[in-house]
C-alpha cells in the first residue's frame, strides 16, 4: 500500500480486511473490521493503509486503477467515513503477519 493513515488507531477485537475493486482486482485499502457482517462503510480512523491519498478525503473513492467510483464520502457519528457501493468490492481476510 502506497499511503500509510496517519490517524488510525488499533481497534480492540477486530481483524484486517483487504479491500480490492470488484471491476479490475486492484487493492483499496486495508481496513480494521469489527464484527460479522458485511462490510458496508469504510470509517477513515478505521483504514490502515491504501492505495488512495488520505490527506485529503474527495467526495467519492475511485479505484486508482480503472477510474470506477467505489464509494462516497459521508459523516457517520460525527467522523468521516466512505459508504461502499454495493457489488464494487471484494473482501479478503488477512492474518496479522500479512501486512507487516
Amino acid at each position: 500500500m502506497k499511503y500509510a493513515n496517519p490517524h488510525r488507531k488499533k481497534v480492540k477485537n477486530s481483524h484486517l480486511l483487504l479491500v480490492s475493486c470488484q471491476t479490475c482486482k486492484a487493492d483499496l485499502a486495508i481496513y480494521y473490521k469489527v464484527g460479522r457482517g458485511n462490510l458496508i462503510k469504510l470509517q477513515v480512523h478505521r483504514i490502515h493503509s491504501a492505495n488512495f491519498p488520505l490527506a485529503s478525503l474527495d467526495k467519492a473513492l475511485v479505484c486508482p486503477s480503472c477510474g470506477q467510483q467505489v464509494a462516497s464520502l459521508a459523516a457517520y457519528k460525527g467522523k468521516p467515513c466512505y459508504f461502499l457501493f454495493r457489488a464494487l468490492t471484494t473482501t479478503r481476510r488477512l492474518s496479522s503477519h500479512d501486512v507487516y
